[in-house]
């Protein structure tokens, strides 16, 4: 799990296969799938939703978020570039539909505003071709969705950054959990209870996980449950290390990342 830039670049390849549609072949549950189907009645899986995008007539595709402010949402920024023309999407492409399951959801929002770190680029190099990520994009692979209305009723849930965590070792009677909607199905949440998570590996700013994830979760937050009730997001999921089944490593972006973005965020 540790390792130098060339690592990151061969892992950074599977990136878009958790994002839906651009998807690469083989990316299906392992031998041993962890995830069970979740309907998001009680919180915080109330606050975790589907990202719709949509690119032009007949092309769209999804993300997972998660509601981290009234009118904000958690999730990965290149859920909204667009391949075709080679650029971001505008917010107003976006929608948010929290708690979604089945034809049943918690509330809803067209997008207004995007933000993304500084510097974040998709565009095809010798390095990653269309499809991929560079590898110096990985740590930036995070963006913050600022919805034209709030979602009444829903509870957000809280950031915590943990430098260098282990979890859920340094946090006792903790677990790390995943929850998104995957393209298996795609209205409504898996979720992966029971897994492990390491902050700031393989590089400072990132996350290797343990949990399983599919397409259409790219974004999901990785959750710590305390076992009172309490929730709070120490990263989000957005690729996979190539891999399959016990042998898969989830990759993303932790929370010391991106907290000082979306502090300014809620403070807009």
């Amino acid at each position: 799990m540790k390792g130098g830039s060339g690592r990151i670049g061969r892992a950074a390849l599977l990136l878009a296969a958790l994002a839906v549609p651009v998807a690469t072949a083989g990316a299906t549950p392992g031998p041993t799938d962890r995830r069970v189907p979740l309907e998001p009645t009680f919180w915080p899986f109330t606050a975790i939703g589907r990202v719709n995008v949509v690119t032009g007539p007949g092309h769209r595709g999804h993300c997972t978020g998660t509601l981290v402010g009234p009118r904000h949402v958690l999730t990965a920024a290149h859920c909204f570039y667009d391949a075709r023309l080679a650029t971001m999407v505008k917010p107003h492409q976006v929608h948010f539909v929290a708690g979604q399951a089945r034809d049943r959801n918690g509330g809803s929002s067209v997008a207004s505003a995007i933000r993304v770190a500084p510097g974040f680029d998709l565009r095809p190099t010798a390095e990653a071709p269309p499809g991929a990520i560079p590898p110096g994009m990985l740590g930036r692979d995070w963006a913050i969705v600022t919805l034209a209305e709030p979602i009444p009723g829903v509870r957000p849930v809280r950031v915590r950054p943990l430098p260098g965590a282990a979890l859920p070792d340094a946090v006792p009677g903790a677990v790390v959990a995943l929850a998104g909607y995957a393209r298996d199905r795609p209205y409504l949440p898996s979720i992966h209870r029971g897994c492990s998570a390491r902050l700031d590996t393989p590089e400072p700013g990132l996350l290797a996980s343990r949990c399983e994830s599919l397409p259409g979760e790219s974004g999901s937050a990785v959750l710590l449950l305390s076992d009172d009730g309490g929730a709070t997001i120490v990263g989000i999921q957005t690729a996979i290390r190539q891999g399959g089944g016990d042998a898969a490593t989830g990759l993303g972006v932790a929370a010391g990342t991106f907290a000082p973005a979306l502090e300014a965020a809620l403070k807009e």
